[in-house]
């Protein structure tokens, strides 16, 4: 009888147990889903921003699955990433079409040839791209005191929204700004040979000069436009900041001019390169100028619309002076802030106007350059 029972009871027993693992699983699987569904997110986010994806591979990916046919008609390079190679790379940040990403953990200091070449000006391979300028010595500027300075400090924006009957300016589109002030370039100073020497807060020989110079070349072309020229080192200072937060202190400002001008479009970060005359110095037409590098922060959703508009840039200076953009270098957060504000428009990119040897007369040709290939980009986008 007991035995009988017991048979009994073991079927019961394992489908209890069949019963619990089931449910085991399936609220695992359950939190399993919630967990993925919150962490893919920001994973499959950041590749994506990361990845240069033709747009006949997204017209492919809509439609392909669809219409079996329709495949037939891409060519094999224009085929979307497989998905297992996706999940792959997003988890390994190994990608199978730059040999690069097998090493960059490896080898000391190949972290610095992340930067993805997008256009490539004469020249320009991952072995010269622009170097990021170092934070200024501490205690080598002086303090901010001086007629120029004065007036800059009472006017941080100003605009050229100046009468010229000839030439009448439109609207205020175009936002100048310089997130590190303080660089300067060698010749202008009087010094020799250390980069990290080159800093000042004279706007007559630092990056706000070229500000200042693409705005009236602008204004003569008829845009309207505004040039920040906060001293950036002495205000990071008074506020406790260090250089990290440099780009965050110009988001403030950028932020605040858009609230007032609702026009400003275009933003424009202008900075100096800290490489040598070789590399950012080029002669047209039997005279020299200082190269222009374009940089695109690829950690950012405006990232693919900045490198439309940069490539829109790039494309102007090429065809009116050959061989002065160094082409279009994209940084991700790997070497770099990451982001450089671009996410607050989608006509927003960072500048590198020559580099710590360049002269002033030579930076003032490129600022002019630059603001006929920019003027030329803002009317037709206006028509």
């Amino acid at each position: 009888m007991n035995s009988r029972s017991n048979k009994d009871q073991q079927p019961f027993f394992t489908q209890l147990l069949y019963k619990c693992i089931i449910l085991f699983l399936t609220i695992y699987g359950f939190i399993l889903i919630l967990v993925l569904n919150h962490t893919h997110i920001g994973v499959v986010d950041s590749y994506l921003n990361n990845m240069t994806i033709h747009s006949k591979t997204l017209f492919f990916e809509t439609f392909g699955n669809e219409n079996a046919n329709f495949k037939q008609v891409v060519s094999k390079d224009d085929e979307p990433v497989n998905v297992y190679n996706l999940l792959l790379q997003s988890i390994t940040n190994i990608k199978f079409n730059d040999i690069r990403s097998l090493m960059g953990s490896e080898i000391p200091g190949f972290s610095s040839y992340n930067a993805k070449i997008f256009v490539a000006g004469k020249g320009v391979n991952y072995t010269n791209l622009p170097e990021e300028s170092p934070p200024p010595p501490k205690n080598s500027l002086p303090d901010t005191d001086n007629e120029n300075n004065d007036k800059n400090e009472n006017s941080h924006n100003q605009d050229n929204q100046q009468n010229n009957p000839s030439n009448p300016i439109r609207k205020k589109v175009v936002f100048l700004y310089h997130t590190h002030s303080w660089e300067s370039y060698l010749p202008a100073l009087n010094k020799k040979s250390n980069p990290n020497d080159a800093v000042s807060n004279d706007p007559s020989k630092d990056v706000l000069r070229i500000g200042k110079d693409i705005q009236d070349s602008l204004a003569k072309k008829g845009i309207g436009s505004i040039h920040d020229t906060t001293d950036k080192n002495k205000l990071l200072k008074q506020n406790g900041w260090n250089y990290n937060q440099a780009y965050q202190f110009s988001r403030s400002i950028v932020q605040g001019a858009m609230k007032k001008d609702k026009d400003l479009n275009y933003l424009i970060d202008i900075h100096r390169d800290s490489s040598g005359r070789k590399l950012t110095t080029t002669t047209i037409k039997n005279q020299t100028y200082a190269r222009i590098a374009i940089i695109i922060g690829e950690a950012n959703p405006n990232y693919s619309a900045n490198l439309y508009f940069a490539k829109q840039i790039h494309k102007e200076l090429d065809k009116k002076y050959p061989g002065l953009s160094r082409g279009i270098i994209g940084k991700s957060k790997l070497e770099g802030n990451g982001v450089y504000n671009q996410d607050l428009s989608k006509n927003a990119i960072l500048i590198e106007v020559g580099g710590v040897q360049n002269t002033l007369d030579e930076l003032d040709r490129s600022a002019n350059a630059f603001s006929e290939a920019l003027t030329e980009v803002i009317n037709s986008t206006d028509k």
